[in-house]
């Protein structure tokens, strides 16, 4: 599992802050958001595959191990 790192906001003269950890939401086909906003994004955890909402359509995109 690949390990989150954390969002930084730089101040200058080598300071930083960290203001969050990326999260992705995750779901399974059944458990995929029912009114789901364009834009939505998500990973399907039962397929292994990121999903993508454009109004109509779930695009997806398989991951796989490098």
């Amino acid at each position: 599992m690949a390990e989150k790192l954390p969002l930084l906001m730089d101040l200058g003269q080598g300071l930083s802050v960290i203001i969050s950890l990326p999260t992705l939401v995750s779901w399974t086909n059944r458990s995929r958001p029912k009114k789901a906003r364009r834009g939505t994004f998500g990973f399907n955890s039962q397929t292994n595959s990121l999903e993508y909402f454009n109004g109509s359509y779930w695009f997806t995109t398989a991951m796989s191990k490098v």
